[in-house]
This record gives structure tokens, sequence and C-alpha cells, in this order.
């Protein structure tokens, strides 16, 4: 095994566990910030052009493409089995980026549903990314 083998290898719990979910979180930010700039423009090729030009929308696939070679680096060295679940864990950031950003109420069934996915993250993916 190469030295950047090994240092991929070594990278990947980290990134599964941190980078992925503030991936996904910033994703989630940053479409949202596209969907209000886009607001009160008719869908069309005009709203395409518009969308194009967003900075939002450059940045956002920016991040994309960032998230898209990190999420290789991942599956090239753990199980999709294993590293899957653990993305999951943007689902609770984003209802925290809700609250504390957006200013967007958080209802009981967020909570409770936000507590099953860290239960379930932790049940189906600390486990398999151990061996």
């Amino acid at each position: 095994m190469t030295a950047a083998a090994v240092v991929r290898a070594r990278a990947a719990k980290p990134l599964v566990w941190v980078a992925m979910p503030l991936m996904a979180l910033i994703n989630q930010y940053l479409a949202e910030r596209t969907a209000q700039a886009l607001i009160g423009r008719p869908f069309g090729l005009g709203w395409l052009e518009a969308a194009i030009r967003s900075p939002w929308v450059q940045t956002w696939m920016g991040c994309e493409i960032l998230t898209l070679a990190v999420w290789m680096v991942v599956l090239s060295n753990l199980t999709l089995s294993a590293a899957f679940p653990m993305t999951a864990l943007g689902y609770v950031l984003v209802i925290g980026l809700g609250w504390t950003v957006l200013s967007e109420p958080v209802t009981l069934a967020e909570l409770i549903g936000g507590a099953a996915i860290l239960a379930g993250v932790w049940l189906l993916g600390d486990e398999r990314a151990k061996s």
C-alpha cells in the first residue's frame, strides 16, 4: 500500500463522520439560498439563466463537486453499508440549521426523529466502520 493510500484510508472515517454531514449541511443551506434568490421568477429559460448566473448556484455546484470527491475517498476505503448510514447525520444538522440560522420552528416530531436518526447511525454505522 502506498503512502497516499494509507493517508486516504486513515482519512476515510473522519471524512464520513465529519466532512460528509457538514457538506450535506452546506449543500442544503446553499439550496435554500438559491430558492430564496429565485422566488418570484417564473420557471422557464429565464429562471434557468438566473439560476446559472446566481453566485449561490455556482457555490453550490462547487460544493457538490467537493462532496463527490470526498464521497469517492470514503467509498474507496469503507464499504457502502458502513459509510452510508453516517450521511444521515446531515439530516440532524439541517434541522439545527433551520432552527438557528433560518429561524424555522422545530417540532417535537423533528426532535424525536433527529434522536432516532442519531440512534440509528450509531447502531448501523459505528460497528461496521470499526471493521
